[in-house]
């Protein structure tokens, strides 16, 4: 779970090459191998998902590039050893750091509403940043996996600021399914509050972007901070729909 959430479209394999192969095994610059395999940080490996039946709010198989994710896009991707992490095995997992992911590091997150204003701007700022930075590991789909052709011919990319990023994989897990037919029907299904991942999609998602925010800043104790709904009585730009 935690390695396919966390590829979606690398850069790398969002091309005719990679959607051809179903392959998605980049080569990490640290060492010049596939998957940072040289120096024992990952290999290339087929994907393996789960074979549970649907559940009764999704009876369809087979027609969204969803279902068994990554498998309609890739189906061998990097499998990170030890605290390795990234697409390319080339970043550390989460709450890891250091050149070679040994060390563990807790981060604490604070309740925006007990930061300074100083906090605050900071914080802002982070996001204004995010909103004016193009991902440099990440593209985004634009159409469909059909829609690209057999081979791969013609791939649907687009780049994205890190901020449209978070945004567009939000939308991507949960907009509606396309089921086609007269009218070409859509159904509202969301694979990302209707099923049982929904707690851990949302932990990996937070933790994604936290990770991205840190490498475009710099700032590596940066964490999302959380607001607590009862704090609306004392918030001068809160309203009752909040």
């Amino acid at each position: 779970f935690f390695e396919t959430c966390w590829s979606q479209f690398p850069r790398p394999c969002a091309n005719s090459e990679g959607l051809r192969t179903k392959e998605c095994c980049p080569v990490w610059s640290g060492d010049g191998s596939p998957c940072g395999a040289l120096s024992g940080r990952g290999f290339c490996a087929d994907v393996s998902v789960s074979d549970e039946p649907n559940g009764p709010q999704y009876p369809h198989s087979g027609i969204d590039d969803r279902e068994r994710w990554p498998l309609a896009f890739f189906n061998r991707t990097c499998r990170c050893a030890g605290n390795y992490g990234g697409f390319n095995c080339g970043e550390c997992r989460f709450g890891y750091w250091g050149s070679n992911c040994a060390e563990y590091r807790e981060s604490v997150r604070r309740n925006i509403m007990s930061m300074s204003t100083t906090e605050q701007q900071k914080f802002i700022s982070y996001l204004n940043l995010a909103k004016n930075t193009i991902n440099p590991d990440y593209v985004i789909a634009t159409g469909t996996r059909a829609e690209m052709g057999e081979n791969g011919e013609s791939p649907m990319f687009s780049d994205i600021n890190t901020y449209d990023l978070f945004v567009w994989i939000h939308y991507y897990v949960s907009r509606d399914t396309f089921l086609g037919g007269p009218g070409n029907v859509w159904r509202d299904i969301d694979f990302a509050h209707e099923s049982a991942a929904f707690l851990p999609w949302h932990r990996v998602y937070l933790l994604h972007w936290e990770q991205e925010i840190r490498k475009i800043t710099g700032d590596f104790n940066f964490t999302i901070p959380y607001w607590d709904w009862r704090d609306a009585q004392s918030c001068e730009v809160c309203t009752d729909n909040l």
